[in-house]
C-alpha cells in the first residue's frame, strides 16, 4: 500500500484519484472551491474535473510540480477588457471581457454577462495572442528551475488571476504562485526578481514576512530584498 495522507490535508499539487461512472480516474489537485467543499483535479489526459473534495483519495504518487494547463494557454491570449465578437445560436455578439475563467470568459454585452468558451471568442483588439501562451510555457520553465536550483523540488508553481499581487506564496500548500498578468507582459529581470522573492519567502518561512531574515535569504538567492517592488497599481 502507498504512505497516503489523509484528503483534509492535500495539497495543491497532490496525486489524487476519484471515481466517475464505476471508473477511477486518476490526476492532481489543482485548485480548492467552495470553502474547500470542491475541488478541482487535472487528471492524466488533462482534462479538468469539478469534484466534491470528500470523493478524492490520496495516491500517494509524484506531486506536480508545475500546474500549467491546455486551459491557461487559451486564457493567455485574452486580457480583461478585450473586446470580442462570439456566436450565440446564430445571433452575432459583440461585448468586453470581464473576468477570466478557467475554461471560459465573462464577457459583457449591454447588461447581459455570458459565459463563453475560449475557442468560440473572436478578437477586435489586435495584440499578439500566440505569443502570450508561449511566454507562460517559458516563464514557467524558468520558474520551475530556479525553485529546484534553490531545493523547492517538492513545491508547485502555478499562476493565478490576479491585479493586486505579482506572486505568493502558500506554505501550507507548498506553492509558489505568479500573476498571470505579469507572467506574459513584464521584463525577464522582474518576473525573475518576482520568482526569486516567492523562493525567498519559502525558505525563510511563514514567520519571517518580510524582515530581517527574509531580506537575508532574498539576498542570498539573488533577490531584491525590498518588499515594496512587489506591490502592483490596484488600478
Amino acid at each position: 500500500m502507498p504512505d497516503t495522507i489523509p484528503a483534509r490535508q492535500l495539497r495543491i499539487g497532490d496525486a489524487v484519484s476519484f471515481v466517475h461512472r464505476q471508473r477511477t480516474l486518476h490526476g492532481h489537485l489543482l485548485e480548492r472551491q467552495g470553502q474547500r467543499r470542491f475541488a478541482r483535479v487535472i487528471d492524466t489526459e488533462e482534462r479538468i474535473w469539478k469534484v466534491p473534495a470528500s470523493a478524492l483519495t490520496p495516491t500517494g504518487g509524484p506531486r506536480r510540480t508545475v500546474l500549467l494547463t491546455p486551459f491557461d494557454a487559451e486564457r493567455a491570449q485574452w486580457r480583461l477588457g478585450d473586446r470580442v465578437l462570439f456566436d450565440n445560436a446564430g445571433n452575432r455578439m459583440q461585448g468586453k471581457i470581464v473576468k477570466l475563467n478557467p475554461k471560459r470568459a465573462q464577457v459583457r454585452c449591454g447588461n447581459d454577462v455570458w459565459n463563453v468558451p475560449y475557442p468560440m471568442l473572436q478578437p477586435i483588439d489586435a495584440h499578439d495572442r500566440t505569443r502570450a501562451a508561449d511566454r507562460l510555457r517559458a516563464v514557467a520553465a524558468m520558474a520551475r528551475g530556479c525553485m529546484d536550483r534553490h531545493g523547492l523540488e517538492d513545491w508547485t508553481l502555478a499562476f493565478v488571476e490576479s491585479r493586486r499581487r505579482l506572486g505568493d506564496c502558500q506554505f501550507g500548500d507548498r506553492l509558489i504562485r505568479i500573476a498571470r498578468h505579469h507572467a506574459i507582459e513584464d521584463s525577464n529581470e522582474r518576473i525573475r526578481d518576482t520568482v526569486l522573492h516567492e523562493i525567498a519567502h519559502a525558505i525563510a518561512g511563514p514567520e519571517a514576512g518580510h524582515g530581517p531574515l527574509w531580506k537575508a535569504v532574498a539576498q542570498n538567492v539573488g533577490a531584491t530584498p525590498m518588499a515594496r517592488a512587489y506591490e502592483t497599481d490596484p488600478g
